[in-house]
């Protein structure tokens, strides 16, 4: 019976240059999607560190050359089925340039926003966006100064339509910019638009969901949260009938997006959790360890403008294989936008063993894993229990901390909204928020 202790040393907090230099070498970090996660407590789950043997039911021998090919043709199997859903998922988003799309990720994850009560209405009985709650929104903005923004709407709607959900599961509002304000409501009428639409003359409404002169198709889910930003007509259809799917639960209200503005001039803020951390120091809103990988098993990550998911997990840990299905599905469903990592602390020798005794092939891993086996990151963040996955944003800030179960649909899509706002920001040197009133300076 193979036996292992595992021991952590402490090292000091190195500063965040220290780093960038070691993510440019090595590669680095974390978190994502409007799909169905299964949430799951982490109050047992951990596995503890100073945990010397394993269970022999936990051992198995080795698979033979037989089961070996067989688990290879499957593996090949799920892989092709991966990549064709992540490429049919692709199909949802329309292209955005980057400042609308670092604009309008901004309001992914959060409460829909309010309507001023200076915009005009055409068809549209309900008193505020939480009459709303319960179903399933489609938000299309557009202007009338062109056809195309007619056109668009009737896209949007016409797809809704394609997801053949009932009056009680969906609605769809069409918001007109303020450009060609004065002239909407007679080019509306002329255009017969049957829907209910609201005239945002002021842009008010626009600058909270990020959209500006290009028509943007947003989603909100029953609870009244925005799920997506920049669909496309494949992507209402199939976005609408995913989030309809979903039980409402009138007691959950919506999360409040007041942490995630970003103030003009001023730097991108992110959301603040002050959930428990579980094991190891909160080193949550300071700057990240240097990254340290020994050796890659299945490949080399790519970090560059991504926000970066380091789950730190072994071999041995039976709630640590537990969650690579759920380190999967973040992984496929943002390629662009999260690179997912897996480091072992385990010997090189170890990890190999391990591979074989539980049976983990290179195809069970959308990610990159690597090993190290002095446990230099896992000390700096003193991780005394595993899984635990650590989230750091694109300026080397450790903004997540915690159990991966509960890394939730909202919690990554308000992560990533803000690491691409932050890219944005650092890429242009402008902020891209309140366009609309800055534009009538």
């Amino acid at each position: 019976m193979l036996k292992r202790r595992q021991q952590i040393d402490s090292v000091s907090f190195p500063s965040r240059s220290s780093f960038f230099g070691a993510l440019v070498a090595c590669s680095f970090l974390v978190v994502m999607d409007g799909g169905a996660w299964i949430d799951q407590s982490h109050g047992s789950a951990y596995a503890s560190l100073a945990a010397q043997d394993q269970p022999d039911a936990e051992k198995k021998a080795p698979p033979s050359a037989k089961e070996r090919a067989e688990q290879k043709k499957k593996e090949k199997e799920a892989e092709r089925a991966a990549a064709e859903a992540a490429k049919e998922r692709a199909k949802w988003f329309a292209k955005l340039d980057s400042d609308d799309k670092a604009a309008t990720d901004g309001a992914v994850g959060y409460e829909v926003p309010e309507i001023p009560s200076d915009t005009e209405r055409m068809a549209f009985q309900q008193p505020d966006m939480l009459a709303l709650r319960g179903k399933v929104v489609v938000i299309q903005t557009f202007s009338t100064r062109t056809g195309a923004g007619i056109k668009a709407v009737e896209a949007a709607r016409k797809a809704l339509d394609a997801a053949k959900l009932s009056a009680d599961d969906a609605f769809f509002l069409a918001v007109h910019t303020p450009d060609n304000a004065e002239q909407a409501k007679n080019a509306i009428e002329k255009a017969k638009l049957d829907c209910p639409v609201l005239i945002d003359s002021k842009g008010t409404f626009c600058d909270a969901l990020g959209a500006f002169r290009k028509p943007v198709t947003f989603m909100v889910d029953r609870q009244g949260n925005v799920q997506f930003a920049g669909l496309s007509e494949t992507g209402v259809t199939a976005a609408a009938k995913e989030l309809a799917a979903k039980v409402y639960d009138p007691e959950a209200m919506p999360n409040k997006r007041d942490e995630t503005k970003v103030a003009e001039n001023s730097a991108v803020k992110f959301p603040t959790f002050n959930e428990p951390v579980g094991s190891a120091a909160d080193l949550r809103g300071k700057a990240a360890p240097p990254f340290v990988a020994e050796r890659w098993w299945n490949g080399e990550p790519s970090v560059q403008g991504k926000l970066v998911l380091i789950d730190f997990w072994a071999t041995w840990c039976k709630p640590c294989r537990e969650m690579i299905p759920h380190m999967n599905e973040i992984a496929v469903a943002y390629p662009k936008d999260v690179q997912v990592l897996g480091i072992s602390s385990e010997s090189w020798r170890d990890f190999e063993e391990g591979v074989l005794r539980y049976r983990l092939n290179r195809s069970d891993f959308k990610y990159p894993v690597g090993v190290d086996g002095q446990r230099r990151m896992m000390s700096a963040f003193s991780i005394s229990g595993i899984p635990h996955v650590v989230a750091i944003s694109s300026d080397g800030i450790v903004r997540w901390q915690g159990f991966p179960g509960a890394l939730t649909p909202a919690v990554v899509n308000s992560l990533i909204a803000s690491n691409n706002a932050l890219l944005a920001k650092s890429g242009s040197g402008q902020a891209v928020t309140n366009r609309w009133s800055r534009a009538k300076r």
